[in-house]
């Protein structure tokens, strides 16, 4: 099924405090559970992406249902309550149909949003009295033009953000780049010193290797900023971009499913890197797998090993969709929006997952249809959306 169908499928506060839970993920606590359009919650109209800010003080989310940005202010304890909600065609801001992905730019004071079917880049910017809307970037193609149209859009798509998932920054901050799902395309944005985007270019090919990146949804640097790796969802291709100190990208790696020992490499979806950049995880909607690479000395990719529901001997991973990272690197949360429960894994030395264990209800609420995993920076907390439940736990990591 294609990325726009299962998205058609999907895009179709309740406070709950504990001193104490129990689950079977021993480590975790559940210390707050919101719900969209309950006791005053809004935004969380089956929430797609989760970023934390650096400090610890913002939560920032996109809703893919509610066409909507939200803003949740953190207490020292990391007890989150609604700041302001931005939805598409009020109050002049447009961008957010679809609303997906989300970077924050801390140099200038930014959060920027991608608008799956507006095809946009949508900035706001947190001045004295808050976060407003600042910017919206597209081509102006209309849902139609390029979803239900049998004409060909080609022509008018300039930026390359048709469909656009998901966006990543440069560790400085200025670059972003936008995964175009329907345009086959990564986009390059520089970030100028007002904060304002800048059309750096789009890439649609990764010659001499391939002739397409085979209809991109995710995407990640590496650590050091010398590796772009880009997901294409249609065609189970990971397609590796060499990055130099001036920012210029050559091809250098196309991993197939079922070419060169690769296994179980369908549908990619969602990708983080170790810390060390030594080995990247990928959850594979396609075989509700986890599909581990590892590094080599030359800098290429090889085949490390897959984690399927058969490993498990469960079906929890079911279209496995979203994955995260602890900042040491040695635990990953994973989890299948058409499955159920949140699993964990641990991270050996020789960057290979074991099954830790599970957390399928907490509080007695089923935790089902994870559509986004984030892990907060000083690693003290977890965040678990739940696209089709419109919900957000929120956990304490205990160490």
């Amino acid at each position: 099924m294609s990325i726009t169908m299962r998205l058609l499928c999907c895009l179709s506060i309740l406070l709950f405090q504990s001193t104490a839970i129990a689950n079977t993920a021993d480590n975790l606590q559940l210390i707050q559970l919101l719900k969209d359009d309950s006791n005053n919650i809004d935004g969380l109209g089956n929430p797609r992406r989760i970023e934390v800010s650096s400090d610890n003080q913002k939560v920032y989310i996109t809703s893919g249902d509610d066409n909507a940005f939200a803003v949740f202010n953190a207490d020292n304890n990391f007890r989150l309550t609604l700041g302001k909600v931005f939805k598409n065609s009020t109050g002049g801001i447009s961008g957010l149909e679809g609303a997906s992905g989300v970077v924050v730019l801390e140099k200038t004071k930014q959060v920027v949003v991608t608008g799956f079917y507006d095809g946009a880049l949508t900035r706001f910017t947190d001045k004295h009295n808050g976060f407003n809307f600042t910017e919206v970037v597209s081509d102006g193609l209309s849902y139609e033009e390029v979803f239900d149209s049998d004409k060909s859009v080609a022509k008018l798509d300039h930026l390359g953000i048709l469909g656009a998932w998901d966006v990543v920054k440069t560790n400085d901050e200025q670059q972003l780049f936008v995964a175009g799902y329907m345009s086959n395309a990564v986009a390059i944005f520089d970030i100028q010193k007002d904060g304002s985007m800048v059309f750096n270019k789009k890439l649609t090919v990764a010659n001499p290797l391939k002739s397409n990146l085979g209809k991109p949804i995710s995407l990640a640097l590496s650590p050091d900023q010398t590796a772009l790796y880009v997901l294409g969802f249609d065609e189970n291709q990971l397609t590796v971009f060499a990055r130099d100190n001036k920012g210029s990208l050559t091809a250098k790696q196309v991993i197939i499913d079922d070419v060169n020992g690769v296994k179980q490499f369908v549908n990619p979806q969602s990708i983080v890197v170790s810390p060390d950049g030594k080995f990247l995880y990928i959850a594979c909607a396609g075989t509700s797998s986890l599909v581990v690479f590892q590094k080599l000395a030359n800098g290429t990719l090889e085949f490390l090993q897959s984690i399927t529901n058969k490993s498990i001997d469960d079906i929890g991973l079911a279209g496995a969709s979203t994955l995260a990272i602890d900042p040491l690197g040695t635990t990953i949360y994973a989890a299948g929006e058409s499955g159920h429960g949140l699993y964990i894994f641990d991270v050996g030395a020789d960057g290979k997952l074991s099954f830790d264990s599970k957390m399928t209800h907490v509080a007695g609420t089923e935790l089902k249809t994870i559509s986004s995993i984030t892990i907060t920076p000083n690693n003290k907390h977890l965040l678990v959306a739940t696209g089709k439940e419109n919900s957000l736990f929120v956990f304490k990591i205990n160490q």
